[in-house]
């Protein structure tokens, strides 16, 4: 008898782990067959390095239950990695439908991909009957490159307004065409944490490099950038992906800056105020800032997008990808207009909620 018991004790702890794992493997199969699909239509063999690959798998919640498994299966079967910079997670809300994209650099087509819900609950046996192609309910393949799109409007006034990828067309495309264009891992990253690239992410990352050069961390045990986000606009994302300055940490304060204030500001300093960042050494409780201007009228000068009569989906893209070489030179469009040394007390005074900074420090 009690070698039964133990046996069956033995059985029981056996069996849990091959449910688990098989609840898993459905999103690891379904990974597997996003690369499949993507591999076909595509025509890329695994680890190529002209294929990006974007998905909200491991953010999305499906039935319950976590994503992540999806990304396994989609880098074992197609070889593109986090780690090789061709495969990221585009942050969505959670009860954002799962979905999954892959882009070709070379022909500027695209694949995407969502789930058809009746594959959530198929069984294994199922699941094994069915061609990869079959799991899902919507399947596009089409260009995505900025260049083509713009050269064939109809295409794009197809592509945006019929959302062709699943309502996440700027996002896709605009991701896709920077990175064909060589945009580095922690851009990306930054990008892909917004949920898509605009020209106000470009921006942040603009900043932290004029930042990092002009107010460099000297001592890294005990220094921090602090950002007062005034106005704050999608900057501040950059500075959280790529600083780590985040209101949690107390390195980030998020302000509306009045558009009477921004506009007296704009007069007097000629350039559109971007917010302040303090290098702040939290041992010696006491750092240095700079209240920035960043010029988008410049830029918007300079792209030919000031009387835009194209399609109205592609202002914004066409400034992404024009806005790629400024990141090498941010100091063509980026202004220090007050430098200004700080203690505790002024610190405080810069971040409480109702003060407006430019009037703490006397440029208001």
């Amino acid at each position: 008898m009690k070698r039964t018991i133990i046996f069956l004790i033995a059985l029981y702890c056996l069996f849990i782990p091959i449910s688990a794992a098989a609840e898993d493997d459905l999103m690891y199969d379904l990974g597997s067959r996003a690369a499949e699909v993507g591999m076909d239509l595509l025509k890329f063999e695994p680890g190529a390095d002209n294929i990006l690959a974007l998905t909200n798998a491991g953010h999305a919640i499906v039935k319950g239950k976590t994503t992540e498994r999806a990304l396994s299966g989609l880098t074992d079967t197609s070889g593109l990695r986090n780690g090789d910079n061709n495969l990221y997670q585009v942050n969505r809300p959670d009860w954002k439908g799962l979905w999954f994209y892959f882009y070709n650099k070379d022909s500027g087509l695209a694949a995407y991909m969502e789930p058809d819900a009746a594959f959530y609950t198929m069984s294994a046996e199922e699941r094994a009957a069915l061609p990869a192609d079959k799991a899902f309910g919507q399947v596009t393949f089409m260009s995505a490159n900025l260049d083509k799109l713009l050269a064939n409007p109809d295409e794009g006034n197809t592509t945006f307004n019929k959302k062709k990828f699943g309502g996440n067309e700027f996002s896709l495309v605009g991701l896709s065409n920077v990175w064909a264009a060589g945009a580095t891992y922690d851009f990306m990253n930054a990008a892909a944490f917004h949920d898509h690239l605009c020209p106000g992410v470009t921006s942040g990352y603009m900043i932290i490099k004029y930042i990092q050069k002009n107010l460099p961390i000297t001592n890294q045990s005990a220094e921090t950038y602090i950002d007062i986000g005034c106005p704050n606009w999608c900057k501040e994302d950059a500075f959280q992906m790529i600083w780590d300055s985040t209101p949690g940490k107390n390195s980030m304060f998020v302000m509306t800056l009045s558009p009477d204030d921004e506009a007296a500001l704009k007069a007097k300093y000629g350039t559109r105020p971007a917010g302040i960042i303090i290098r702040w050494n939290d041992a010696a409780k006491k750092g240095k800032g700079v209240a920035l201007g960043f010029n988008f009228d410049q830029i918007s000068e300079e792209l030919g997008l000031v009387n835009w009569t194209g399609p109205t989906w592609a202002p914004k893209l066409v400034q992404d990808i024009g806005m790629m070489p400024y990141i090498d030179n941010p100091e063509s469009v980026i202004t220090t207009l007050k430098e200004f040394d700080v203690d505790e007390v002024n610190l405080t005074k810069l971040k409480t909620a109702g003060n407006n900074p430019y009037k703490v420090l006397g440029m208001l």
